[in-house]
């Protein structure tokens, strides 16, 4: 019967692989000898606690088991990411924001730091290390990750350890609930929108200079502080998703890239228009040509990043606090309760998942919102009523 060799061999720093595979005994991974004397110290508590228990046997069977994915184990990070990506990502059920998400997560911050590091050596003290250098590390946008932005980035490495765990190739998934950073606060986070009275300013310098100069962007802006729907419901919009007669917008679809989907909460719904915006709407699907009811500047899917830069002129032409696309989400869903409407309309005009409303009382919901939609919309108008003719100067396709 052959003898196994259950001697402890404890592996500090980097060892080529070929001198790995001739490692005898059970191999422990560790960044320094104060790391050796910890599991060590492990080591001899639990074996002490089995033996009281009476459990050596399985003791030594999951020191055997340890031994037998020793050289499944080596594997490096990246070489598991990458058949974590092929198997449980690309081609899964998950929308396509997520998939792009992980793929330039992996790409762009965990391969760069963690690529070459066995499976077994990524412990916490690893993870403070990386998180370490991205609180520091220069971007595009400044110096510095956010704690949102590192937690996004944390979240990833988890859920391709929690796979290396399911797969015996880790004894224990390193990411815990310590590690996650607490979001920096300042005083702008509690107010990731517009006041009302910022809202009014927009709303003019849009009617006033940019209606007539700039109708592509007028719409689409407005469009978005009168609805509040998601970017990626905006640029999906076709021109038969406006029902004139009704006066609604059609949200049934969504763009996050380039996958056309059904909206974030699964579920098609008909949003409110004020009659005026909706006769300007119905005069600009004339002016254009496609489907699209907002085509980008080259003709396709309006771009997030485009629609962003005109959010940021707006802001610094009306002189209001900057905001991006989905502050002016935020924006509507903090005029709508400021005007008093329920927290059940609110999840209905804006399409969340929460929202708890049936088939037979969509007809209600319609006429009740369309009420605070009216109301919101006449808070922006001089007190003699504006002509909706800004758009009338633009001539029809043939």
């Amino acid at each position: 019967m052959p003898t196994i060799d259950r001697s402890l061999c404890f592996v500090v720093g980097d060892v080529p692989q070929a001198e790995r595979r001739r490692l005898r005994g059970v191999v422990f991974e560790a960044m320094d000898d104060v790391e050796v004397a910890d599991k060590l110290a492990t080591l001899h508590r639990v074996a002490r606690d089995a033996a009281q228990r009476g459990e050596v046997r399985q003791f030594l069977e999951a020191l055997d088991r340890r031994d037998q994915r020793t050289g499944e184990a080596s594997r490096t990070f990246a070489n598991f990411a990458e058949e974590w990506l092929r198997t449980c990502v690309t081609g899964s059920d998950l929308r396509e924001r997520q998939v792009m998400s992980d793929e330039t997560i992996l790409a762009l911050h965990l391969n760069p730091f963690f690529g070459k590091m066995h499976l077994n050596e990524i412990g916490a003290r690893q993870i403070d290390q990386f998180k370490k250098l991205k609180r520091g590390q220069k971007h595009q946008y400044g110096l510095g990750y956010s704690a949102h932005s590192i937690n996004n980035f944390l979240s990833v490495l988890r859920r391709v350890l929690v796979k290396a765990e399911e797969y015996r190739l880790v004894d224990r998934n390193p990411v815990l609930p310590s590690a996650w950073m607490s979001r920096e606060r300042t005083p702008e986070d509690g107010r990731p929108s517009w006041t009302r009275e910022e809202v009014a300013r927009a709303v003019t310098c849009l009617r006033e200079q940019w209606s007539a100069s700039e109708p592509s962007r007028y719409v689409a802006l407005m469009t978005q502080i009168v609805t509040g729907i998601r970017f990626s419901e905006l640029r999906a919009l076709q021109k038969d998703d406006l029902d004139l007669a009704a006066s609604l917008l059609l949200v049934r679809r969504s763009m996050a890239h380039r996958a056309v989907s059904t909206p974030k909460n699964k579920k098609a719904r008909a949003q409110p228009l004020p009659r005026e915006f909706a006769e300007e709407l119905h005069r600009w699907r004339l002016s254009t040509e496609g489907q699209l009811l907002f085509p980008g500047p080259t003709g396709g899917p309006l771009a997030n990043n485009t629609l962003n830069r005109w959010f940021t002129q707006l802001c610094t032409e009306a002189k209001v606090r900057r905001i991006s696309s989905h502050g002016a989400r935020h924006t509507a869903g903090s005029d709508y309760a400021a005007l008093g409407a329920s927290m059940k309309f609110i999840g209905s005009l804006l399409g969340h998942a929460d929202t708890q409303a049936t088939e037979r009382y969509t007809h209600v919901q319609t006429g009740a919102t369309a009420h605070f939609v009216d109301t919101r919309w006449a808070s922006w108008s001089s007190p003699q009523r504006r002509d909706a003719t800004e758009l009338d100067d633009v001539r029809p396709c043939p």
